[in-house]
């Protein structure tokens, strides 16, 4: 039978390892929650190119904040930590968003795909 640990370690998703050269090593990914992805959607605006930078900065830092960690899938960093390394660490900070959406199948050639499919409506198979 699978221990508490085993179960919560399997809930978690697998955490994606990738190598980031301006730190110096190795930084985990996990997969985002339910409740991650549902708050992570209240903060976008919808078809909305005119979201100040500072609305961009914090989604950024709320995406990280809720994926970057260690081995054992434990969070790393607050908002206020990533808004405040920003400045210096914003392309950085970009690669990351995209590794955390390849990550959590969130890339903008699937939600492409997705639409698609779903505006060809029920296929039909004959016998």
């Amino acid at each position: 039978m699978l221990s508490r640990e085993e179960m919560q370690r399997g809930m978690r998703g697998p955490i994606k390892t990738i190598n980031v050269p301006e730190w110096g090593g190795d930084v985990g990914i996990k997969k985002l929650t339910a409740a991650d992805l549902i708050h992570l959607r209240s903060l976008a605006k919808e078809g909305d190119s005119e979201a100040t930078s500072e609305e961009n900065l914090l989604a950024v830092a709320e995406v990280l904040a809720r994926a970057l960690c260690d081995t054992d899938g434990t969070l790393c960093f607050t908002v206020a930590e990533l808004q405040d390394w920003a400045g210096d660490q914003i392309e950085l900070m970009y690669r990351l968003v995209n590794e955390v959406q390849l990550h959590n199948g969130m890339t903008v050639v699937q939600k492409e795909d997705l639409e698609k499919n779903s505006e060809s409506g029920p296929t039909s198979v004959s016998t």
